[in-house]
């Protein structure tokens, strides 16, 4: 991602450099003054397509201005396409770098095309555009995805549907190991906490399930499965693993 303090920064130097004043860049620039004030503050960015055009008006080089990082080749290639230049596809992986200075039907123009040539899709190339991103459409991108990895799926979950989030944690690999899952609780339906303990349950018949290890999961579980664990560790755990579900049986 761009440093917007930086690129505040040497914005604002180089409107000093030429002798401007805040009004003035924005005139030239066919902007609000308050646009330019919120360039030069770094609570916002220059849209993509007025990046070439200050460039020009400040003398700065587009490298300068955007400090040569991984989103500036990016940058450069969105711009040709805009001047309809032929260039490659910007894919996924590289539009996390440059949503913010994206106009919306910009943004919805790269993701089409780059999927068009990407048949399956990286989560976490997905979870890179997903704060720009409208639930349903994002909810219709994980059914591309070929590998689903839990510490992915955690960046994912506050921007994705319950229904969405739930199959992906169904295609997971959960091995028995909780702590992946208890940053998710919050955002997974009962029923699927439910399914996924309760196979715990039968993996392990002679009930050793280590109750501490779900106990981030338990003001999200059903009364039934409660009920259920509860059984379990009467007849197989501790007294001290019983206390530990009694608050919400």
């Amino acid at each position: 991602m761009f440093d917007t303090m930086k690129v505040a920064r040497k914005i604002r130097a180089a409107r000093v450099a030429q002798n401007m004043t805040q009004m003035q860049l924005a005139d030239v620039m066919e902007v609000s003054y308050q646009a330019v004030s919120n360039w030069e503050r770094g609570n916002s960015m220059p849209d993509i397509s007025k990046l070439t055009q200050l460039g020009s008006v400040l003398q700065i080089s587009l490298d300068d201005l955007l400090q040569n990082n991984a989103g500036t080749l990016t940058v450069k290639k969105i711009i040709r396409r805009e001047a309809g230049e032929d260039t490659d596809p910007v894919i996924l992986e590289e539009l996390g770098n440059v949503m913010p200075l994206l106009s919306p039907r910009q943004a919805n123009s790269c993701i089409q095309e780059a999927l068009q040539v990407q048949e399956t899709l990286d989560l976490n190339a997905i979870a890179g555009i997903a704060p720009f991103l409208d639930t349903k459409f994002l909810d219709s991108l994980i059914d591309r995805v070929e590998t689903v990895r839990f510490p992915e799926i955690q960046h994912l979950a506050p921007f994705l549907s319950a229904q969405a989030l739930d199959r992906l944690v169904e295609r997971a690999e959960l091995n028995g190991d909780f702590s992946q899952i208890q940053s998710l609780a919050p955002f997974l339906g009962t029923d699927t906490l439910d399914r996924l303990v309760r196979k715990t349950l039968l993996e392990n018949a002679d009930g050793s399930i280590n109750i501490h290890s779900i106990r981030g999961l338990l003001p999200f579980l059903s009364h039934n499965t409660l009920h259920s664990l509860a059984e379990t560790m009467m007849k197989h755990g501790s007294l001290d693993d019983l206390k530990a579900l009694l608050p919400f049986c």
